[in-house]
């Protein structure tokens, strides 16, 4: 991060002069991996009363490396039958279905998809999908048409393909902020006429919770402002889960977060169990499971969400 900008209080993302403060601070890391490579005491985030978005103000690009290399070094990945039915992505390809149509022989890129992604869950719907990724980890579908561009986007130095649909699942949070600006327009320059990006965040802000290795934040309409100012043109945007409480309604009880913790622990637990043993049962079983708790007909989280799509 240029320390140049924050000397002078520019904003890395609109440019703006005499605008940032220091309105949000970093939640305490809250497992051990984070802790090895990141300590919130020592690290700002600035927020920009001009463009409406906060961004971590100190943290280096070989940081993060260190940080995204080291939890997934050996992670095993355990193939889970019917993912096409994972409800985050299940929900997502509904949502852009009902804005957009989702067209034949498209070249789609996802930015960040682990180790599945949307392209099982978009086949659903549309066979004739070519697919580029990047990420530190490789696809472990068989899916027919995909290529590895690189284990991340860096505008400064990669050359994008022509592209139709860009899909950001989780992933435009986690953007290097300096770089955020040069990468959408890197976008905007490899999508075809009438193409699209499908975004989905966390609504942080909302939730007044600030978690590494998140580095960009935005408030209600910074992400329209910053789309609209780079010439895309919104086709929807939604706040998902943000009517259920006021902003600060969502810190919950000590009592009521080690009840809610519990029933994750279980969940995890029984979601772990039945990953082992579900290629010993039989399809109608595995079928019913997943229809049963992968697919919905909304969001895969509680957690207060903004999900868009623009158009170039």
């Amino acid at each position: 991060m240029n320390t140049k900008n924050i000397s002078k209080n520019i904003c890395v993302i609109c440019n703006e002069y005499n605008c940032l403060e220091e309105k949000f601070k970093y939640n305490k890391p809250d497992n051990s991996d984070k802790q090895k490579f990141f300590d919130n005491t020592k690290t700002k985030i600035l927020s920009c009363s001009e463009c409406k978005i906060s961004y971590c103000a100190n943290i280096n690009k070989k940081k993060l490396d260190d940080f995204y290399n080291y939890i997934y070094k050996n992670k095993k990945y355990i193939p889970n039958r019917f993912s096409e039915f994972n409800s985050r992505f299940f929900s997502q390809a509904l949502y852009f279905i009902n804005h957009c149509k989702l067209e034949s022989d498209i070249k789609l890129l996802e930015i960040g998809p682990n180790v599945q992604g949307v392209l099982p869950t978009l086949k659903v719907f549309q066979e004739n999908i070519h697919y580029f990724y990047y990420d530190q980890k490789d696809i472990q579908h068989t899916k027919k048409n995909i290529y590895k561009l690189g284990t991340y986007f860096d505008p400064n130095i990669n050359e994008l393909p022509n592209i139709d649909l860009i899909w950001m699942s989780h992933t435009l949070e986690h953007i290097y902020p300096e770089d955020l600006i040069i990468m959408l327009k890197a976008f905007y320059k490899a999508l075809n006429p009438k193409g699209k990006i499908f975004i989905e965040i966390p609504f942080d802000i909302h939730r007044n919770i600030f978690n590494f290795p998140h580095l960009i934040f935005f408030e209600r309409f910074g992400l329209e402002k910053l789309f609209k100012a780079l010439n895309f043109k919104i086709i929807s945007i939604s706040y998902i889960n943000t009517d259920k409480s006021s902003k600060n309604g969502f810190k919950k009880t000590f009592e009521t977060n080690i009840r809610k913790n519990n029933k994750s622990e279980k969940m995890n637990l029984l979601k772990s169990m039945y990953l082992i043993f579900q290629k010993f049962l039989p399809d109608k079983f595995v079928k019913k499971y997943a229809l049963k708790n992968f697919v919905k007909n909304g969001p895969s989280t509680e957690l207060p969400i903004i999900r868009m799509i623009v158009e170039k």
